[in-house]
């Protein structure tokens, strides 16, 4: 059999297995050295990369009011019975000012009088101390601060610190624990579904230890990267949920093929080869369809979907990598060892009769299996419609959260706001009637309060609070609102340029990015799916009705992420947050994975279907073959797929909820409705139309995914034996 590229590349990786190896595990080490800087070139700014309005009011701001020079940290001093003013009260403010003067990069520090009626509740059991940070140590100051108020605690007070360096050591313990959750969940779950699908412990280790390595070598690298550009720390996580999912996905089914032609008769080095002809081509080509999937996301200008885009990338290329190259060299040592530890199931080359079975039932009557898979992807989809965008606030976070207590009491004590706005206006002196019209205006707004117009030369900044939440739709409304119809109203004819900022109206801003971005980026993705396919299997009805499905399976999902999170149903039982709506970047960030994801399992399964119908010219029994080989498989990985999302899904913050819970509910619509029913309906009802290729694209190269599996040359060794192992 003439060997494809991958062939190649497995027959020379098994030839010198420990070579192999050896390589690999310099690269590890390197990996290992680069990744332990990762956490110096990621940040947690979510920036957009384009100039907005938001932008602008901050950028003059910073120069006219010098904002950017230092921000405020707050400290919540609360007494069990004590009020402000007693001796104890006293004696714990006086040392919570202290411990903060000891931490580098605190400023000054303001701490509450008598009669201050600002920085003490009316209550008097809580009082506000203000510590003044340099802008230049908030990513560091925040533990330090943190330790600090801490190291001030004394019985009967409760001391709780709030603010942007105390909030960042927050969200990254909460990402860290839900990264711990995710990769503790996964790995286990993983393990049992991979003993059931092998049936053999030493089988089942193999796609977790690709998993690892893939995950090692992509935060090395994302190391690297980060050096040349912006990162979120949201990078991290998305290598690791992806590096175990991809990883164990394109191993276990290069596992499987192995073991299929072992149990077939083939020697161990005819096994590796047909293996890399076959499988390791469908792993290669399904790679390309998961990077041509995301690479949509490098062209929203924004750091989080970048990072999230370019972390995704990173793994399924090293996952790849890994899959072709040190896979062959460890199933050409393990040999027939790879079946050691076998528990009672079935044998790996044997007819996988409940699938083929299910499949017959399928075929049998096609169209009514078609219209009932869309039908129900259908009505998962309808809540879709009425999908809000906007980002998850602090009432988001458990109730037991310290800092949503810190935010509730600021809100319910003293009055603060869960953010503000602020109107920047140019060319203010020619306005200064028009202006004062204009905050009077905006104070009689229901949701704003404490108004105030401060000048700077020839610029004002009219500064409000924000009365509600958020992720509260009248928040949204009342930046929408003051944009097209309150300012306009009063500087409209005046020379006075207006620029509305602060928490809301960028979170406004971003939405809008996102939302102008998604023809581009839906082109950019299905457009290159489709010619992938094309050329993939020459045919043009396999390209559209695979995109279709993938579509209408995304839709559902959507429809099932608006289901629970906006309207809560089932919230409560699985432990997820009922929020207002749903992050801004989740939807286009899903449908980029899950698009990927889904033409990975489809390349999968049309492979093994394309590969019997060449060499038959069945398509009805092509179809029970494809799934009868890839069914246990796909589900298989479609479980521990489902088993890593919902470890990211179970997690504290919001959008990590969301976007696991998306992840995991598509996966299992695409692996069920979709792949075990919609697509072998489908092609048994269309038949020979399936391969339909026009006469005027006959040109097209013929690029298979999966040869036959023909017997192939020895590496070396004319007679096979057991390589070993030490």
């Amino acid at each position: 059999m003439k060997l494809s590229f991958t062939g190649r590349i497995a027959r020379a990786s098994a030839r010198r297995p420990w070579l192999t190896i050896s390589a690999w595990v310099v690269a590890i080490a390197a990996a290992l050295v680069a990744a332990g800087s990762l956490g110096d070139v990621v940040t947690q700014d979510a920036r957009m990369l384009i100039p907005t309005e938001s932008d602008r009011a901050a950028q003059l701001a910073d120069h006219e009011r010098g904002i950017a020079a230092s921000t405020t940290e707050i400290v919540i001093v609360r007494a069990d019975t004590a009020t402000f003013g007693d001796t104890a009260f006293s004696a714990v403010v006086a040392d919570v000012e202290a411990a903060l003067h000891q931490v580098d990069g605190v400023t000054g520090v303001a701490t509450p009088t008598a009669g201050d009626t600002f920085s003490v509740s009316q209550s008097g059991s809580t009082a506000l101390v203000a510590a003044t940070i340099a802008t230049d140590h908030v990513e560091s100051v925040g533990q330090d601060f943190i330790d600090a108020v801490a190291s001030a605690e004394r019985t009967g007070f409760t001391l709780l610190p709030f603010g942007d360096a105390s909030g960042q050591v927050v969200f990254d313990g909460l990402a860290e624990d839900t990264l711990l959750r995710g990769e503790l969940i996964g790995i286990s779950v993983a393990i049992v579904i991979l003993i059931v699908v092998f049936g053999a412990l030493a089988a089942s280790g193999i796609p977790l230890m690709a998993a690892i390595v893939s995950i090692i070598t992509a935060v090395g690298a994302t190391a690297i990267v980060g050096r040349a550009f912006e990162l979120s720390f949201f990078v991290l996580n998305m290598v690791i949920m992806m590096g175990l999912a991809l990883g164990i996905d394109y191993t276990l089914v290069m596992v499987q093929r192995f073991r299929e032609e072992l149990a077939n008769g083939r020697s161990v080095t005819e096994a590796v080869a047909i293996t890399g002809n076959t499988a390791s081509r469908a792993v290669f080509f399904s790679g390309v369809t998961v990077l041509i999937s995301l690479v949509g996301m490098l062209i929203v200008p924004s750091t989080i979907m970048r990072s999230l885009g370019a972390g995704a990338m990173i793994v399924a290329v090293t996952a790849v990598f890994t899959a072709l190259t040190l896979l062959p060299a460890v199933l050409q040592l393990l040999g027939h060892r790879v079946n050691k530890g076998r528990i009672p199931t079935a044998h790996p080359g044997a007819e996988p009769k409940s699938w083929t079975a299910l499949a017959r039932r399928v075929i049998s009557r096609p169209a009514v299996a078609t219209i009932a898979g869309v039908a129900v992807l259908a009505a998962l989809a309808l809540p879709m419609l009425s999908m809000r965008l906007t980002f998850p606030g602090l009432d988001s976070l458990p109730e037991d959260n310290e800092f949503r207590i810190s935010a509730d009491i600021l809100v319910e004590d003293f009055g603060f706001g869960r953010s503000g706005t602020m109107v920047a206006i140019e060319n203010a002196s020619s306005a200064s009637a028009e202006i004062a019209e204009l905050a009077t205006a905006i104070e009689a707004h229901d949701a704003f309060a404490e108004t105030e117009v401060v000048w700077h030369a020839d610029v004002a900044f009219i500064d409000t609070r924000d009365v509600y939440d958020s992720a509260d739709v009248r928040a949204e409304e009342a930046i929408k609102d003051l944009r097209s119809t309150v300012i306009p109203d009063y500087l409209g004819e005046t020379a006075a340029i207006a620029s509305v900022g602060g928490g809301q109206a960028g979170s406004i801003d971003f939405t809008d990015m996102i939302l102008d971005r998604v023809p581009l980026v839906l082109t950019i993705i299905l457009g290159a799916s489709f010619l992938l396919l094309l050329l993939s299997f020459r045919s043009v009805v396999i390209p559209l009705v695979s995109i279709a499905l993938n579509v209408l399976s995304a839709a559902a999902s959507f429809g099932l992420l608006v289901a629970v999170f906006q309207y809560g149903w089932g919230a409560d039982l699985l432990g997820l947050p009922q929020v207002d709506g749903i992050a801004p970047w989740i939807p286009l960030f899903l449908f980029a994975v899950l698009f990927g994801l889904s033409m990975d399992y489809h390349v999968f399964l049309l492979s093994r279907i394309k590969e019997h119908y060449d060499a038959h010219g069945d398509t009805r029994e092509a179809v029970v073959f494809g799934l009868g080989r890839t069914g246990s498989l796909i589900t298989g990985a479609a479980l521990i797929m489902v088993a890593v999302f919902s470890g990211f899904a179970l997690g504290d913050l919001a959008e990590f909820a969301q976007m696991g819970f998306g992840l995991a509910a598509a996966v299992i619509i695409d692996a069920t409705v979709v792949r075990s029913v919609l697509v072998p309906a489908m092609m048994a009802w269309l038949g020979r139309a399936n391969w339909y290729l026009p006469g005027w694209l006959e040109w097209l190269p013929h690029m298979t995914i999966e040869a036959a599996a023909e017997p192939v040359p020895a590496l070396e060794t004319p007679r096979e034996r057991e390589p070993a192992l030490v």
